[in-house]
């Protein structure tokens, strides 16, 4: 191989090499020990959220989803099957969760339907509930999915401004990035060690090429 070509291929394997480390080394800060993805999304207009199960089971680990209301009041978060969620919440008028963006860390809501849901928390379909004042947490596995999360207010009350959470946790993909981070460092250290021995060994050729000449006899 000659020369300049092993030194260009050294380059683009060091490049590649320091792109692991820096995407790594995002990911290592971004998600924490904890390995937790988080993503948020603020209702401003009044009715229900509903997170269907392309969302809420996209990922293999359980999903912690978190309601906070900045002036207090009620709030409702519920689970059920997929099919009897979207029999309650049908034509009603609800805000879906319609899309997840990472990094950014945001939800699309999508408004649709009319009439307002009412109260839906007799209903006898519900998995998993949880109620608080201010604030409430549900933590939804993904042994019973496909399955739809509802949000309300618990009563006949429209939740407006209220803010949605999506937490992902896995402390896998923490460890991935570190991994990914010294894979990264490994490969960007030999390769720029490989095209250092490579300059060292052009300039003593170089040098050895340039030595004394041969004195001239008279």
């Amino acid at each position: 191989m000659r020369g300049s070509t092993r030194r260009v291929i050294g380059v683009l394997v060091a490049a590649v090499g320091m792109v692991l480390v820096v995407v790594g080394a995002w990911f290592v800060v971004k998600l924490g020990p904890a390995g937790e993805a988080h993503f948020s999304a603020t209702l401003k207009a009044p009715g229900a959220i509903v997170v269907t199960s392309d969302v809420l089971n996209a990922v293999a680990v359980p999903v912690q989803v978190t309601v906070t209301r900045p002036h207090g009041g009620a709030v409702l978060v519920v689970a059920a099957a997929s099919t009897d969620a979207r029999a309650i919440v049908s034509h009603r008028e609800v805000s879906t969760v319609s899309a997840v963006h990472f990094p950014a860390g945001t939800l699309d809501l999508r408004a649709s339907g009319t009439g307002a849901l009412g109260d839906i928390s007799t209903a006898d379909v519900w998995r998993l509930t949880s109620r608080g004042a201010g604030s409430a947490t549900l933590v939804v596995d993904q042994g019973r999915a496909p399955e739809t999360a509802v949000v309300t207010s618990g009563d006949t009350t429209a939740l407006t401004d209220v803010t949605v959470t999506l937490t992902w946790a896995d402390r896998a993909w923490f460890f991935e990035a570190l991994v990914t981070v010294m894979i990264g460092a490994v490969i960007a250290a030999f390769s720029l060690n490989d095209l250092w021995q490579g300059r060292a060994i052009v300039f003593r050729g170089a040098v050895a090429g340039r030595g004394p000449g041969r004195r001239r006899h008279v």
